[in-house]
């Protein structure tokens, strides 16, 4: 009798940990994807100076049915953090969508947050401005 019960427990352990392993398998993909520093919610570093990188921005969103709306300094408590931007689509089809983000000055260049939705830079313009600040020679 005992013997049974060892049987059912250690396959119930083996059924257990199979269906653990399987379900942890697709986070490992996401993961791997997601650590291009292009996704959602990453940060993107450039070589550039935030005004440089307001200028492109302008440039390429304007290539892309993009506009920028609006630019100025971003400050804080300890003063200048860098240049802020908000972005609209030009496009009629899907509505109008508006970002606002944020260029960090940083040693070396800045950064900008990839966004989602209404903060950051949006996703469609990610390749787009790395491709336009590499012809400028400032690479990510």
């Amino acid at each position: 009798m005992q013997n049974s019960y060892a049987v059912v427990a250690q396959f119930l352990c083996l059924w257990l940990s199979f269906f653990l392993l399987a379900g942890c398998g697709p986070l490992k993909s996401q993961k791997k994807e997601g650590s291009r520093g292009s996704g959602a919610g990453e940060k993107l570093h450039v070589k550039i100076s935030p005004e440089e990188a307001i200028v492109i921005l302008d440039e390429v969103a304007a290539q892309n049915g993009w506009q920028v709306v609006s630019a100025g300094d971003q400050y804080d408590m300890q003063g200048s953090r860098g240049k802020y931007f908000r972005i609209e689509t030009i496009r009629f089809i899907g509505g109008r969508k508006s970002f606002n983000g944020v260029f960090f000055n940083e040693p070396g260049g800045c950064y900008v947050v990839v966004g989602k939705s209404e903060t950051g830079l949006p996703e469609d313009l990610v390749s787009p401005f790395l491709a336009a600040v590499a012809a400028r020679g400032g690479g990510a």
